[in-house]
């Protein structure tokens, strides 16, 4: 496991990451790294129930998704809004 600090350090490093995947000349192999660590950090994390866990399991097949096929503008719509959710979930579960 992993804090939920360093959870959400990933989490924030995976939408700077997704946003880029399309638009600029970044090797995909960098991109691939930094979806790859959030990928693991949410699914080590994941435990029972909840909007954190729902969140994280969003976010583990959006971003299989784009790292398994190819980053279509849909694939990567859908994982920006699963990151966005499950960073919104980390924020809450931090400051409780």
């Amino acid at each position: 496991m992993v804090s939920v600090r360093e959870e959400l350090k990933a989490a924030k490093a995976a939408k700077a990451a997704i946003s880029v995947l399309l638009t600029t000349a970044t090797p995909k192999s960098a991109v691939l790294a930094t979806l790859r660590k959030a990928n693991h950090d949410a699914i080590i994390n994941l435990g029972e129930g909840g909007a954190l866990n729902e969140a994280r399991t969003n976010v583990g097949i959006a971003l299989s998704n784009v790292m398994h096929g190819p980053p279509t503008p849909d694939r990567i719509e859908k994982a920006k809004a699963a990151i966005d959710a499950w960073i919104k979930e980390l924020e809450a579960a931090k400051a409780s």
